[in-house]
């Protein structure tokens, strides 16, 4: 059902930066898949990679066997892979125009009639420690926010839940297996929840301290603390100065400066935060991703990548750059 394909293989070096003894990888040594836009990466306990494309299909890469999986030879369709995240038995959950398991031999299509909400493209996925996959399932007014526990089905909506609006930008879920829920019912309408079990909190305007434009996305850090991307591509003005990327630790939030940003107009696509809890972030334009560590950033630039839309880390440490035109691996 699969089909292997070869891939070609770039090396290029970018300038190494190292900080006391956790040395940042920013060696690129290789770029594959240059035909292959990538906006979503996860790994497995293998350290298998999953890419997810846009419009071509999910990519399996391990060592140098890479199989891809589209619309020629399983269930998944044109459309956009937009997250992945692997559970504890292995099976792959991907977030494209149904919510998609796929077990290691078959793939299984989990459309909006098992949940009873409108059929939206599911743009986040998530997995908690009890291994249930949250998802989401709305847009503009309607949908919300889906719970599978492997049996049943619990659809959350601002009709039957605290949830104060349907369409989410993403999820993240910490140490302690708190659900984080990021909002956007529009330009800066936007909002933040917490569930903990029972209990949910909305965080808006007024406990952040400000009111960001646009979700991006959103993850968390080793304490815990949500970290989120603002995203101006709706906006018609860019201008310097606007806050691109905070931290929130449920009491406060700290915006992260970026260097010059006061002058300069960065478009944030993607954060990410590594196992050093060192920050990472993706931007469109001639910074495409930077390293926050020890209060400094490092930025770098690939020529002809294309855009970065996804950062992950891999097992034994790599960080894995998903682009416009490929993967790029930095060691």
């Amino acid at each position: 059902m699969k089909r292997l394909i070869p891939f070609l293989l770039l090396a290029f070096l970018i300038n190494a930066c190292t900080s006391g003894d956790n040395p940042v990888p920013l060696e690129i040594t290789d770029a594959k898949l240059k035909d292959y836009h990538v906006i979503s990466i996860a790994f497995d306990s293998k350290g298998t990679a999953w890419l997810g494309t846009l419009g071509q299909g999910l990519i399996r890469h391990s060592g140098n066997s890479i199989a891809v999986f589209d619309s020629t030879n399983s269930i998944l369709t044109k459309a956009a892979i937009w997250d992945i995240e692997v559970d504890k038995k292995g099976n792959v959950w991907l977030g494209t125009d149904d919510l998609v398991k796929y077990d290691g031999s078959k793939f299984t299509r989990y459309g909006s009639g098992h949940y009873n909400l409108p059929r939206n493209a599911v743009r986040s996925v998530a997995v908690d420690g009890a291994n249930n996959v949250w998802f989401s399932a709305g847009a503009s007014r309607q949908g919300g926010l889906v719970k599978y526990d492997g049996n049943q089905f619990t659809a959350f909506t601002p009709d039957n839940s605290q949830l104060p609006g349907n369409l989410i930008a993403g999820i993240a879920i910490d140490s302690k297996n708190t659900v984080w829920v990021a909002l956007n019912d529009g330009v800066t309408a936007t909002s933040i929840v917490r569930i903990n079990g029972s209990k949910w909190d909305i965080f808006g305007e007024k406990e952040l301290g400000f009111n960001p434009y646009y979700y991006g996305n959103i993850v968390v850090d080793k304490n815990d603390a949500l970290l989120a991307s603002i995203n101006y591509g709706l906006s018609s003005t860019m201008v310097p100065g606007r806050p691109q990327i905070f931290r929130f630790n449920g009491q406060s939030s700290q915006i992260i400066d970026l260097p010059q940003d006061d002058k300069l107009v960065y478009m944030t696509q993607q954060v990410f935060v590594d196992r050093k809890n060192r920050i990472w972030a993706a931007f469109w334009g001639d910074r495409e991703y930077g390293v926050l560590q020890n209060g400094k950033w490092e930025l770098k630039d690939i020529d002809e990548s294309g855009g970065i839309f996804a950062i992950a880390q891999a097992p034994d440490g790599e960080i894995w750059l998903g682009a416009g035109k490929g993967i790029y691996i930095l060691k």
